[in-house]
């Protein structure tokens, strides 16, 4: 009596032995590659954890300059998905692609913020503004325009401790500092013109203030870079 062949190419060694399929590739591994497969995935799981862990250390570094609650609530969501797979140990291909997409989906809203940043010791302003009962212009309302106390569709902004409020003038290609409480803006950066020269911008969006450095980050956007 012919014993029947149960047995399949394993996807690993490409012999025909018992196999195990994996629901997360659909591959067949004999026992041997089937556990290495399992390892395999096991360093992938560990190296989205190191992801994860570098990606928080990140969060904490930036807490003193913006508002990241929203970001911050989502990453520890993730870090408890992350600990129940671990403690479960039962995980596929699915899971880590889940984990992987989750993780780049979060560095994405991280490296693309609103276009508002605000100092964190900013707080008592942003109360102050909340409580006046109706709204005020505290920059521009002067019409379109190149002059200083004018902005040309402004993008993107950053409110420092002092309440000097930093505007990057999308399409006067400048970046302003409009002091408390003043009527007009001082040009900081760019302001000659739309180019690509170091004293120019080009649809610059975002502006954050390093008050430690003295200095200020641009994203110039079409001329695809980030100045300091």
């Amino acid at each position: 009596m012919a014993i029947a062949n149960n047995k399949t190419q394993c996807f690993t060694c490409n012999r025909d032995k018992i196999t195990y399929l994996c629901k997360g590739c659909l591959k067949e591994f004999c026992r041997t590659h089937l556990a290495e497969h399992q390892q395999m995935l096991n360093d992938e799981l560990n190296h989205i954890a190191d992801k994860y862990n570098e990606f928080k250390q990140r969060i904490n570094e930036q807490k003193a300059q913006t508002f990241i609650n929203d970001i911050e609530k989502k990453l520890n969501d993730l870090s408890e998905q992350i600990k129940q797979i671990h403690k479960e140990n039962d995980f596929n291909e699915i899971n880590l692609n889940y984990l992987r997409n989750r993780l780049t989906e979060i560095t994405r809203e991280l490296n693309n913020p609103t276009h508002i940043s605000i100092q964190q010791n900013s707080q008592s302003f942003i109360n102050e503004i909340s409580e006046k009962p109706n709204v005020i212009t505290v920059t521009g309302g002067n019409g379109q325009g190149q002059q200083l106390n004018q902005l040309n569709f402004p993008y993107g902004i950053f409110v420092d401790e002092k309440k000097n409020i930093f505007i990057a003038d999308y399409a006067n290609h400048r970046i302003i500092e409009w002091k408390y409480n003043t009527k007009k803006g001082k040009i900081i950066a760019g302001g000659n013109g739309q180019g690509n020269r170091i004293d120019q911008l080009n649809e610059a969006k975002f502006v954050i203030v390093d008050q430690q450095k003295h200095s200020i980050i641009i994203a110039d956007s079409e001329n695809r870079r980030v100045i300091q």
